[in-house]
This record gives C-alpha cells, structure tokens and sequence, in this order.
C-alpha cells in the first residue's frame, strides 16, 4: 500500500523543518558564541553606556554620569570598553573603562570631536575619528600614547582581524564610499562603487566580508560586502532605519539598532540580532521610549549547557520565538 501525503501532511512537515531551523539557528549562533551585549541608551534622556545579556536582559547602566557617553567598544579580551564621552570639557574625547564600569581614564585631549574608537585585535592600539576642520582617522597606544594620524578625508575606523589594515569611510569623492588602508598609512584602495552613501564599516571576524549601513531608499539598510569589492548583498529589508552593525566573535551573527517613529518628538531606536545571511532576526532592547544605538558583541561567548551543569543560559534562549524575513 502506497502511503498518500495529504495537503495537510505537507504542511505540517514544511512548518517542522522551518521550526528546526530557526531553532538550530539560536543553538548555533546565540549559544555558541554571543557574550553580553554593550550599547548606548538615551533612555532617561542623556546618553549612557549600558550592556545587556545575549536574550537582552539584566540591562545595566555601566557609566551614570551627567555627561554624553556613547560609541562603545569592547576590547578583544573582553576586559575592558573604549567609548567617547564630553565630560571634560568642549571636545569628545576617547575614554576607557574596564568591563564592569569602574576605573575610567581618558585616553586623548586637545581640539577636535573624537569619535568611533576602534580596538586593534591584538588589544594594544585604538582606531578613532576625529573631526578638527578636517575628518581624519588616527591611531594611538591602548594607554593614550604615541598617537598618530593615519588617513584624511576619513572617518569610521574598522580595523581588519589580522591587523594589518583599516576599513574607514571616506566622501572624497562626493559621497561616503568604503575604503581600505594598510596600518602604516600606505595602499590605500576603494572598495565600493555604489554612487550613495555609506556609514559604520565593519569588518567580520575572517576579514572576508564588510557589513555597513547605506540608504537608498530613504531608509537606512545593513548591506555586507566582500573585502575586495564583490558579492554585495542587502540584509535587512523592513520599511525602518537600521544602521551600525557589528559581528559576533564567529561571524555568525550581527547586531544592529533600528531607528522608528517621527523626529523629533516621537523618536525610538531598539537593539537588533540576526544571522550575518539576513535571514532571522530577533528584537532584543523593547522600550519604545528609549532610543537604545550602537550595539557592539563581547567577545567572550556563552556556552551551551550540559545535563550535568544546572546553571544554563540557554533555558532562557530557547524561549525566543525569532521571526524570518
């Protein structure tokens, strides 16, 4: 006897295998390798540097300070944060914290608007912007010293993971274009040629691919492009501005803020994951009246449970309910 699939059997067996692949997706890419999350938040009205679990809780402010603080970065041994702050005075300056908030130094001084530090991946030089008549990229020490300009015309720093070269942005050419520069300040090359703008390089964790964001429809969309310059994809596709993604530690996972509503008044932005290919995508950050922005991944991963460990994280992330594009 012939067994008949019936139109109802075929519909359930295709709702099984998407369920099976959304929940491999959380095993694989939350589980395995995605660390808290630091971001900043202008929630209570100034901005401040918070962090968060993978699932997006246990939401803590790291910074409570009356000054704008913004554009975090962990380190790669995941011990400390970079992040730019006004509380000196008239110019933002690069500031350092160790993971949990205490011990803050301020790296740089003198004039012109420092922003978008950048950790080397070998933790001992920090990438930023300045703008001081000028947008230029400069390098220093991860204590402050030795700083030294690298680039002109540029800004958004992303520094490659063999540290041998930068991804940074530059409007040289009318619009913001991506372009790469070795460390030495030599071999500067143009890796996109789309004619809009471009902002928030980021290079993935094998150097491969860069993710930024770019507008052209009116919306901002996260894109990733090969780092010679070929197989540009669109990742994100929702009528809404998402913009500043960064990679998980395996590359297997981006972390983005989507900006809502109706400037000024009625403004929000919220904390975004999904698959480096576009296709899950999981709300983390849910306060409608915050603006919460500029996520960036610890590189210390979570890791999955085992029978024998009782203390589990992913009791809590199998519980998402993550929703295709």
């Amino acid at each position: 006897m012939r067994f008949k699939l019936t139109p109802r059997f075929k519909l359930l067996a295709v709702l099984c295998i998407c369920l099976t692949g959304e929940e491999l997706w959380l095993r694989n890419a939350f589980a395995s390798n995605t660390g808290r999350i630091v971001f900043t938040s202008l929630r209570d009205g100034n901005a401040e540097i918070y962090v968060m679990d993978a699932d997006g809780g246990n939401q803590e402010n790291l910074t409570n300070h009356p000054a704008y603080d913004y554009h975090p970065d962990w380190s790669p041994d995941g011990t400390k944060i970079a992040f730019v702050s006004r509380r000196d005075g008239r110019w933002t300056q690069i500031y350092v914290m160790v993971a949990d908030g205490m011990n803050v130094m301020r790296l740089t001084d003198g004039t012109g608007q420092k922003g978008h530090p950048d950790w080397s991946p070998d933790g001992s030089k920090i990438a930023f912007s300045v703008d001081d008549r000028e947008d230029y990229i400069a390098v220093m020490d991860a204590d402050g010293r030795n700083r030294k300009t690298l680039e002109v015309e540029a800004k958004y720093p992303s520094w490659s993971p063999d540290g041998g070269t930068i991804a940074y942005v530059s409007f040289r050419d009318g619009l913001g274009e991506i372009y790469l520069i070795g460390v030495g300040g030599r071999g500067r090359e143009r890796v996109t040629h789309d004619l809009e703008v471009k902002l928030n390089p980021s290079f993935s964790p094998d150097g491969r691919r860069i993710a930024y964001d770019a507008h052209p429809e009116g919306f901002g969309h996260i894109y990733a492009v090969g780092a010679d310059g070929r197989n540009r994809v669109r990742l994100t596709h929702k009528k809404e501005h998402h913009s500043e993604a960064a990679w998980s530690p395996d590359g297997g996972i981006i972390a983005y803020n989507v900006v809502g509503g109706i400037w000024p008044g009625n403004v929000h932005s919220t904390i975004h994951l999904m698959a480096a290919d576009g296709r899950y995508m999981r709300q983390l950050s849910n306060n409608r009246n915050a603006i919460d922005l500029q996520p960036d991944i610890s590189p210390l991963g979570l890791a999955v449970s085992t029978a024998s460990n009782k203390s589990t994280t992913w009791g809590k992330l199998k519980k998402l309910q993550p929703y295709r594009r």
